[in-house]
């Protein structure tokens, strides 16, 4: 095994080829992409990937001694995994993207949501994985904060483009989606779910509440740092 590692792959000419196979497939993913998300950030890796693999490739032309050459072409392999890292990374960035582009289009559309959450844990998983690892914190805690954190914002910002966010999310969303989980509990006791079942349903008929929540929800999707300013006064009521 080690042999045929060292003797077929580790080759100037297999790590060329498999660099322009790379390079190939990177333009295919650009032009499927190029719609959804921004590619400059994977425009300007790929460039310097592709400056080092130049590099490495002269250094390995020229009259070096026989070491160097061989660490110019282990230097040519890891330039090829991080092509190939770049790809996947791509790929599950690309998947996210149209995600959440269908969901904006289906807002209601419970599946295409836990589509969305599916798609993004593993997105921001593998982006942030090696900063995770040297957070000095949990990797685990680490990339949770980030999914809490980007995934509901990516799906604000989803929403606001196609304009629906303040007629999507409301009072009716929320009680909606209280009332399935509450449904679904199978650790509740009976006669406290009917107690919170009851809750919500007076709820549901307080028109001020109902208010309230709709400006909240409202802010939390298109100013949510006006949320933080909750000491001011209450501006007047229209009558």
């Amino acid at each position: 095994m080690i042999n045929f590692f060292n003797n077929y792959l580790l080759t100037p000419y297999v790590q060329a080829v498999l660099f322009f196979l790379l390079i190939g497939l990177f333009f295919l993913q650009y032009r499927r992409r190029a719609t959804l998300v921004s590619t400059s950030l994977s425009w300007l890796r790929t460039i310097i990937l592709l400056v080092l693999f130049l590099y490495f490739a002269w250094n390995w032309a020229s009259e070096i001694p026989s070491s160097l050459r061989a660490a110019s072409v282990f230097g040519m392999f890891l330039i090829n995994l991080s092509m190939i890292f770049n790809l996947i990374l791509g790929s599950f960035e690309e998947r996210y993207r149209q995600a959440l582009e269908a969901y904006s289009r289906e807002a209601t559309n419970k599946a295409l949501l836990e589509k969305v959450w599916s798609a993004g844990r593993r997105y921001l998983r593998t982006r942030f994985f090696l900063e995770a690892l040297f957070s000095g914190h949990s990797p685990g805690t680490f990339l949770q904060g980030i999914m809490n954190y980007q995934i509901p914002l990516d799906i604000k910002l989803a929403l606001a483009k196609q304009g629906v966010a303040a007629e999507v999310v409301t009072h009716q969303t929320l009680l909606t989606f209280l009332a399935a989980r509450l449904a679904q509990s199978t650790l509740l006791p009976a006669e406290l779910k009917k107690a919170i079942a009851q809750t919500l349903k007076q709820f549901a008929e307080h028109a001020w509440l109902q208010e309230k929540v709709d400006d909240f929800l409202h802010l939390a999707m298109t100013d949510p740092k006006k949320l933080t300013d909750l000491s001011g006064p209450e501006p007047p009521e229209d009558h």
